[in-house]
């Protein structure tokens, strides 16, 4: 093999080894300004206050394609701190579908109206910030309420 052969063999090895993995997100299917401001700060907070005790922070936002389903991923810390997701039909809250923070939860609107959580965990020699663990749950809203239409995965 010759050297430039092995130096792009040896790159894309590394690259495709690296920490962790996500699949990419779709591309935005509306913006912001079309969907409006989401759920009020307030009306957030009193949804965080509702969690464990922890310094919460909101981290991201997102809704579906049709501006219904909005969520809000909170974190206690630094980049493997529990985290939480927060969902709500416009802007009133509808929970979370996990009960307890997890570590490395990402939500993916999906088609029109619902979304996909992805969460990731550590397996075995995993170090802290490369969890291999990772599998996904469609959620939407049905008669505003939250509905989880596959099992929540995990350890």
């Amino acid at each position: 093999m010759s050297i430039p052969r092995l130096v792009v063999a040896l790159v894309t090895v590394a690259a495709l080894s690296g920490c962790g993995w996500s699949p990419p997100a779709p591309p935005p299917t509306s913006t912001a300004a079309e969907c409006g401001p989401g759920p009020a700060a307030d009306v957030v907070a009193a949804e965080i206050a509702m969690l464990p005790p922890a310094e919460w922070e909101e981290t991201e936002r997102g809704h579906s394609a049709d501006c219904r389903l909005n969520w809000v991923v909170v974190s206690s810390g630094h980049f493997d701190a529990p985290q939480q997701v927060l969902f709500f039909d416009g802007t009133e809250p509808v929970g979370s579908p996990t009960p307890e923070p997890r570590r490395f939860i990402t939500v993916i609107p999906q088609g029109r109206s619902d979304a996909v959580v992805q969460y990731q965990w550590r397996q075995g020699q995993d170090e802290p910030c490369c969890p291999t663990g990772i599998g996904t749950a469609r959620v939407t809203l049905e008669e505003g309420r939250l509905t989880i239409l596959d099992p929540i995965p995990g350890p």
